[in-house]
Formats: structure tokens, sequence, C-alpha cells
């Protein structure tokens, strides 16, 4: 038990602790991630532009329900094709990717830990990156924020690599990380990360001019600025001289002006100050605690340098920006989270208080986290045997407090809230395929296609709203915002999905299918729908809405 233990308390040698670490958190992120249908709305354009790519052979331009879709750089889509094309037209082969460049951002996040304050720091940076609660939510979205997360981190590793080492060998590969992400999320991150290394060059060469001079010359960006824009802008050229006007336009609103002139209802000074309170957690009280002590130490903060600029510049161009959303801080969870390690390998704060504020940064998040694994099982009514989970997690708990020598304190105090958190995210996980019962839209693709052969020429109505993901399981075009008096007066072969309160005004119709479907816009609300589903499974189907799948020939 004690070899055993010490995995648990990341206590074990390190190249093997790393190894375990890595095997559970690969188990945590693949489990059941593909169980469900593709995710409206926001992973459906993505799904669907991927597979109008294969149909239609152009792999250049984009296409959402056969209409040109230029609001995003084409990495995201690529990646997701280029793993389709290896498993299929399917949600494993579209989720495939986003899984393992989540398992590649917590790889590189522990490369720069073990980089910049050894193999301790590196082990504690996995360990709080790869449950960082707002990362584990997206991981089952195939959409462009993980692509960018583990690029934009990539493109930071290399930096460091290359300007620690002196090799351009790595700086050259950082310029093409850079470009990178720059084709996945758009130019606007030539700014954010040019600013986080401009920031960080000077603060390391400490506005020595010699020293500063010897780095500038040796990045060589005469070199590397024309390689990112040939290689993070070379697409955006090449649909400006495809489509002209119409994409530039749609484009521009996508990337400055939804930066510059886009209103918000959020908290404007402090909006990312809430952001982060829940986007790193469990381990967001820990980065509030060391973010005072470092601006109150603030001759020590050489020592975090990179990690602060990474956070200063991001934090600081994202709370200027009109447009705010919660994603926009994702890829600074690495940076944010650095800064944390350097506490954790220092000793124990010697005055009380501050040695029972920074215990509580972690006891805190582990007790919430414990308590959300009995009210998980209970409230999401798993079998009986998920209270093992708990059981079993209270048990580890108490090993760490009997345990509580100082000197490992640190790696108990990263562990604890890690293993909490685990095991609500293995119950959520294993809640996930129940949620299908109130998710018909692979069924409804499957009674168009295999069932009744419907000609995919012939579109599909929908009435009063799209359902972003049926055009993805209909393999076909959908027409939205369809009235039934629409759908009545069409002519010629005519499909429809129609709610069952309007069937009485349409004539004609043969009814292939009838079922419920979420009645709200957006199932990225997840908490939402979890409700949504839980009543539905009591008989309450106050969130849903009766629709059946009408055709007449």
């Amino acid at each position: 038990m004690t070899g055993w233990f010490s995995y648990l308390s990341l206590e074990a040698p390190h190249r093997k602790q790393v190894t375990f670490l890595m095997v559970v958190i690969s188990v945590l992120y693949l489990f059941n991630f593909h169980v469900n249908d593709i995710w409206t709305p926001n992973e459906s354009f993505y799904a669907e532009a991927v597979r109008e790519m294969f149909e239609s052979g152009n792999f250049l331009e984009f296409f959402y329900n056969y209409e040109p879709r230029y609001n995003k750089p084409p990495l995201t889509y690529w990646i997701i094709a280029a793993s389709s094309s290896i498993f299929g037209m399917n949600e494993f082969g579209i989720r495939l990717p986003i899984v393992l460049m989540w398992l590649g951002s917590s790889w590189l996040t522990y490369l720069l830990g073990k980089r910049l304050f050894g193999d301790r720091g590196g082990l504690y940076a996995l360990g709080m990156m790869s449950l960082s609660l707002q990362m584990l939510a997206l991981k089952q979205f195939a959409s462009p924020e993980m692509p960018l997360t583990f690029f934009f981190t990539l493109t930071m590793y290399w930096f460091v690599k290359g300007y620690q080492d002196e090799n351009f060998k790595y700086t050259l590969l950082f310029y093409i990380a850079l470009g990178l992400t720059v084709l996945t999320k758009g130019y606007p991150y030539i700014i954010v990360i040019g600013g986080i290394v401009g920031l960080y060059v000077l603060w390391d060469t400490e506005l020595k001019w010699k020293a500063l001079w010897h780095k500038i010359k040796y990045l060589r960006l005469y070199l590397g600025l024309p390689l990112v824009v040939l290689i993070g802008v070379s697409w955006v050229i090449y649909m400006y001289l495809q489509d002209g006007q119409d994409f530039w336009t749609i484009y521009r609103r996508e990337t400055f002006e939804r930066a510059l002139t886009r209103k918000t209802n959020g908290m404007k000074p402090f909006f990312y100050v809430e952001v982060i309170s829940w986007s790193i957690a469990p381990y967001s009280l820990a980065f509030f605690y060391a973010l005072i002590k470092w601006v109150k130490d603030w001759r020590m903060l050489k020592r975090i340098a990179l990690p602060f600029s990474w956070f200063i510049v991001m934090f600081t161009i994202f709370t200027i920006a009109k447009g705010k959303l919660p994603p926009y801080m994702l890829q600074a969870h690495p940076g944010l989270l650095l800064m944390i390690v350097p506490l954790l390998l220092n000793a124990p704060p010697k005055d009380r208080i501050s040695k029972v504020l920074w215990a509580t940064c972690f006891i805190l998040p582990t007790t919430i986290s414990l308590v959300a694994n009995v009210f998980a099982v209970s409230q999401l009514k798993m079998h009986w045997i998920f209270y093992l989970i708990p059981l079993l997690l209270l048990i580890l708990m108490a090993r760490f407090i009997i345990n509580r020598d100082e000197i490992n304190l640190s790696s108990k105090l990263v562990a604890a809230p890690f293993w909490t958190l685990f095991g609500v995210l293995i119950i959520f996980g294993a809640y996930l395929p129940r949620m299908e019962a109130f998710r018909p839209y692979d069924e409804i693709g499957r009674v168009l296609n295999e069932e009744h052969g419907i000609d995919k020429k012939i579109p599909i109505k929908i009435q009063a709203t799209l359902i972003h993901n049926i055009p993805f399981y209909t393999e076909r075009f959908a027409e939205r915002d369809q009235t039934p008096a629409q759908i009545n007066e069409a002519t010629g072969p005519t499909l429809a999905l129609v709610r069952a309160e309007n069937m009485d005004e349409i004539a004609g119709f043969e009814s292939l299918w009838t079922g419920k479907i979420y009645d709200f816009s957006s199932e990225s609300q997840f908490l939402k729908f979890i409700i949504a589903c839980l009543k539905a499974e009591d008989d309450d189907f106050s969130n849903f809405a009766d629709y059946h799948l009408v055709y007449r020939e």
C-alpha cells in the first residue's frame, strides 16, 4: 500500500510518477468522450464543415450548411479532417484530436514547469493543468479552443527553450508554432504572444540595452516574422483572392472587430477575475494567493518573469477588448498555474496566518469537491456503487492527513484537490450516455438515410429555428425559420421537422419519426441541459418540444 500511496500523493520517483499521472489523465480524458452526439451549436459548425469538405473534396474553402463559413482560420478543420479520414466521420474521429491536444497541452505545461522550476515543478504544473475545470469542460467539444491552447503553449515552450539555450533551431520552431497558432485562431495572436515575449525579454534583460540588443539580434525577427506570416496568414490571403470582400468582411468582424467593437454584458474591468476564479479551479484560490504574494514581494517577481508576463499581457489585452468570453483566457492557464509552482517548491509559510491561508487554498476546494462527489451521485441518480468513489477518496484524504510531514506537504496539497475533482469527473463521465435518450439527432439521420433512403438533395425544413447538428446527421441542407404555412406551400418532394402542435396546419405529409428535442438554442450551457435531462427522466419534459419528421412526395 505504501508504494501505491506514494503515487497517489505525488511522491513516487519522478519518471514513474509522471508516467502514472499521464496514464491516469489519459484514462479520464478518453472516458466516454465519444458517446454523445455532436453538441449544438458550436461543435456542429466544425463537424458539419468537415463533413462537407469530404463531400465536396474542397479542403481550402469551408462551408457550414452549404453556405460559406469564413469565421475562423483552417487549422482546426484540417486537424479534425485528418482524424476523420482515419477513424471515420463520427464522434470518435471528430473529437479524438481535441482530446489528444488537451493531453499535449498538459504535457507541454509539464515541460515548461520542469525547465523553469525543475522536475518537481514540472510535476506540479502537470497535475494542476490537467485538471483545471474549464479545460475539462471543453474537452468534449470539437472547437478551436483546445488546438489553440496546444499551439499557444507549444509556441511558448519552443520560445523558452530557444531563448534560454540560445539555440536558434528551437527559436525557428517557436516561429513555426506561432504561425500554426495564427492559423488556428487568427493574426491577433501575433500581438498577444509578441506582447508576452516582449515583456519577458525586457524583464529578463533588466532594460540593460546591451543585453537587450543581444537578445533582439539573437531572435532574428527579420527571418521569424515573415515565416509566421507565411504560415499563419497565407490562408487569409488565399481566401481574399478567392472570395474578395465577402470573405474579408466576415473574417475582419470575427477577429479585430469582435475584440474592439463587440459589446458585453459581463463585468468589464473584473470580468476575467471572475472567470479565473472558476476556470482554473480547484487551484484558483492558490493562484490568487500566489498573485498577491508575488506583487507584495515584487523584488522576487523576476523568478516568475515568464508566467507573470504571460498572465499580465493576456489579462490586460482581453480586459481592454470589448468582446469578452470566458474561453479567451484559456490559453493563459499554463502561465497562471506556473505562478503557483515556486510557492509549492518553497518551504511552507512561517507565520501562522499565511500558513493557514495557504493550506486553505487547497483544503477548501478539496472539501467542496468531496461533497460534490456525493452530491453528483445523488442528483444524477447513479447506481449505489458510485458512492464508493467518495468513500475511497475520503479514506485517501484521511491518509494524507495522517502522513502530513512538511517535507512532502506540497505534493499532498496538489494531490488532494486533483483526486477529489477526478472523482467528480468520473461520475459525470459515467452519466453522459444517459443523456443520449434525449438527443435523437443521429436517430433522425438514420431514419432518413438508412430506413427511408430520402434523396440527400432534398433539403430538410426546420420550423422556427435551426437545430445546428441536423445538417451533419441528415447529410443535407437545412432551411431554418420555416413556418408551417411555408412548409405546407412547398412544391415537389418536401422534408421537414415540424412541432407537434402545428401538425394540423400541414397536409399530405407522412410522419417518418416523432420524438422530443431540447427546446433551447444551445446545449453549451451544460448544467442547464443536464437539469433538463434529469427532469425528463422523471417525465417532466417542460424543456423539450415534440417534433415530427414528415415527408411528402
